[in-house]
């Protein structure tokens, strides 16, 4: 907690493979980027250094990558799972009030030597740490998922945005971005600049490099979901009322993701990692959330903006989703048209799309599901404002006296960066979707 007297400023938290390393790489630090995106890709973080002694380059970075090509430790006690979706903190002591060294995501194994009144030792930095043991769950053998430093890929990273009394009452705004495996490193000069990359679906990562082939039978789209969330260490977070249901599916030399992204599709549901988490959802409900910021033409809450309309493909009027069921013969279809569908009109574009459904209201909200897809980037926008930890990927904001553009938009990308100008965000928007 700041003070009220204290001048308004924003500090970075940096972990690497769980060390807390803020304080050591704060004098190199020039700009810190964490990139939130609504569905469709991978979350990323960009931390860019001066480098000007050549310490990052030839050094710490040499040093840190191959202290995370090492494998972890097999020998001592029981591997866990951290559960919670925030993650979990890691402490030098036992207790709440002990000084926080670090956290660890959501997904991560780590191995226990010990529980002893609620809280587990653990390995953390080279000496012994401690969590809270209600947070882990027993892991499946001792592979049962990757570690924080055995998941198949290089070094994590984790980073915190602290907004500190920027109310002026003292307040501070948390804004967690997660963990990151690295990615890349570039380095440029002059001047000497080190940038490193992480990403929160790595290329090398299983889930997205193995292809697979098995059959699914009896499976429900969460149940797909959540077990191939806990085939590859991470956990599923569904949000969607609509479960489809298929009674036999093939994936055919296919990565868990990309097959799960197919069936995404398919349904109308979105789907995005970040932070070790499958999370699928529903636009349409996401998009009915009430705004968490209006902004009006010229009152001074943004930096700079731009407003777009249009888009490469074509916009449908209305989806139709039909299916003959084989057994029966019996015909099925659901018709979804856009808010301000007018009959007469000869420009009346119609997305046709064959798909097994079992009822025609089921047709209907895939139909809905469909157009939505094909439409929702009709309208769109970029503001760059001063820095606010509010404004996530899939939140909703309000725009006035825009003209044309006024209305409900939802953010599909979210910017925040920390750096020699202070903090901004940056968020792109698309109008949200009415009446479908």
């Amino acid at each position: 907690m700041s003070k009220s007297g204290w001048a308004r400023r924003t500090k970075v938290e940096i972990a690497f493979d769980g060390v807390d390393i803020t304080e050591s790489i704060q004098p190199y630090l020039r700009s810190l980027t964490y990139t939130d995106n609504e569905a469709d890709q991978a979350d990323d973080l960009q931390i860019q250094l001066q480098d000007r002694e050549g310490i990052w380059l030839s050094q710490w970075l040499e040093e840190l990558i191959a202290a995370s090509d090492t494998p972890a430790s097999e020998a001592g006690g029981k591997r866990y799972r951290v559960t919670p979706s925030v993650g979990l903190n890691v402490r030098a002591g036992r207790g709440t009030g002990e000084k926080k060294l670090g956290a660890l995501a959501c997904g991560t194994v780590v191995e226990v030597s010990g529980i002893q009144g609620g809280w587990a030792a653990i390995a953390y930095g080279g000496k012994t740490a401690y969590v809270s043991a209600q947070y882990l769950k027993e892991a499946e053998g001792s592979k049962a998922a990757p570690s924080a430093s055995d998941s198949g890929g290089g070094m994590k990273i984790q980073a915190v945005i602290v907004r500190e009394n920027w109310e002026g009452d003292g307040g501070d705004q948390v804004l967690p971005c997660g963990q990151f495996e690295l990615d890349a490193v570039d380095a440029s000069g002059p001047p000497a600049v080190v940038t490193i990359k992480g990403t929160s679906l790595p290329f090398s990562a299983p889930v997205r490099q193995t292809a697979k082939s098995r059959a699914w039978e009896s499976y429900t789209l969460s149940g797909i979901a959540n077990e191939i969330a806990k085939t590859n260490g991470m956990v599923c977070m569904y949000e969607s009322a609509a479960d489809p249901f298929y009674s036999r599916l093939e994936q055919l030399k296919t990565s868990d993701i990309d097959f799960l992204s197919a069936l995404c599709r398919d349904a109308g549901i979105s789907l995005k990692v970040t932070n070790h988490i499958l999370v699928l959802f529903d636009q349409g409900a996401y998009e009915a959330k009430p705004p968490v910021w209006a902004v009006k033409y010229g009152d001074g809450s943004y930096l700079k903006y731009k407003l777009s309309s249009g888009t490469a493909d074509t916009q449908y009027q209305s989806c139709r989703v039909s299916y003959v069921d084989p057994a029966t013969g019996r015909y099925i279809s659901g018709m979804a048209k856009i808010e301000d569908y007018n009959e007469k009109s000869k420009n009346n574009q119609q997305l046709e799309v064959t798909a097994k459904v079992r009822s025609a209201a089921e047709a209907k909200r895939l139909a809905e599901k469909r157009l939505r897809l094909h439409n929702k980037y009709a309208k769109t926008a970029v503001f760059t404002l001063p820095g606010n930890p509010s404004l996530a990927a899939g939140v909703t904001v309000a725009l006035e006296g825009f003209g044309g553009w006024d209305g409900k938009y939802i953010v599909s990308q979210a910017k925040h960066t920390v750096g020699g100008s202070g903090y901004t965000t940056q968020i792109k928007l698309r109008r949200t979707l009415e009446g479908y």
